[in-house]
């Protein structure tokens, strides 16, 4: 019987002068049509200096787009910081004391730009070095005593290491050059939140699962070092004093298993790292997180005793 029904599909295809490849080809744009479309939003800050605790934000960008690329909505404003702008800063925007005098000052920008953002999983928002916006933008939240979102970053300069490991430099710079993206704007919030969305795309980010992808909360930086989604387990033991065994790739000691206890997480040069005693070496060292390929929490019973397995996490 189903053989008689392919024949006659064939034949009624033939007969309105279509092949079956070519209904496929139909039925998939079809499918293509109505298929609901994901949305994502890439975002840049400009800001006082380097450390969310101690510095500002002074404007804020971001682009609403469609896995299509399609631009649906954009946002842009700039935020006074009630201090005077530091000149290395100024030197990297241009933006200048005078340019921020009229601006609203952050407790009254956040509340429109969250809600440009949408409730948490109405879009995946994206930002290059995302440990970086998410520090600052956790910080202001905190200082305007707004609770955070429950919004997580997605670190597009991960994804650039990850898709590109050949490049010497994954800085956003150096990626608009490597693509060949307009560079008009650069260091302002709008246009370098434009470069992101670009090399999202030319990436394929939004073709990758969300279990791969290194992405960060809104926390306040000034509490708590944010360690990225997927990597929890890690910071409790820290908090716990409990020992890990990791397997690590890169190192002096090759990518062997070894005994750490997790002390503290810290970010340096846009890389994750987690300070922790090394057993194998009796001392203090730093690992990169992205270099750590298992781990398995230790029981109360000791290092002899059954490791207790946990989810890879994202990295």
């Amino acid at each position: 019987m189903d053989r008689v029904k392919r024949t006659i599909m064939q034949g009624e295809t033939a007969g309105m002068g279509l092949s079956t490849s070519t209904c496929t080809q139909q039925d998939q744009a079809v499918t293509e049509q109505i298929r609901p479309r994901r949305e994502f939003i890439a975002l840049d800050l400009e800001t006082t200096g380097l450390s969310a605790r101690t510095d500002r934000i002074v404007e804020i960008g971001a682009i609403r787009f469609l896995d299509t690329g399609q631009e649906i909505a954009r946002y842009q404003s700039l935020v006074n910081p009630e201090r005077p702008m530091p000149p290395s800063a100024y030197a990297i925007h241009g933006l200048s004391d005078k340019h921020l005098a009229d601006a609203r000052v952050a407790h009254e920008v956040l509340p429109e730009f969250l809600d440009f953002l949408g409730d948490p999983g109405a879009a995946v928002l994206l930002a290059h070095h995302a440990s970086f916006d998410a520090g600052f933008l956790g910080c202001e939240l905190s200082r305007a005593g707004m609770e955070s979102p429950g919004h997580f970053l997605v670190d597009t300069l991960a994804l650039a290491r990850r898709r590109l490991p050949q490049l010497r430099s994954h800085r956003l710079d150096f990626l608009t050059m490597h693509f060949g993206l307009d560079p008009e704007g650069s260091h302002r919030a709008v246009g370098d939140s434009l470069r992101v969305k670009e090399i999202w795309l030319r990436l394929g980010g939004a073709a990758e699962s969300g279990e791969v992808q290194v992405s960060y909360p809104m926390l306040d930086a000034r509490e708590s070092s944010s360690v990225p989604r997927g990597w929890e387990p890690l910071k409790k033991a820290a908090a716990l004093g409990c020992t890990v065994r990791i397997e690590y790739e890169g190192g002096t000691r090759g990518s062997g298993p070894r005994l750490v206890t997790p002390r503290h997480f810290v970010q340096r040069g846009g890389y994750n790292f987690m300070v922790a005693f090394c057993h194998l070496d009796s001392l203090e060292k730093s690992f990169r997180l992205d270099r750590i390929r298992r781990f398995d929490l230790l029981p109360a019973g000791g290092p002899e005793a059954a490791p207790v397995d946990c989810p890879m996490p994202s990295r």
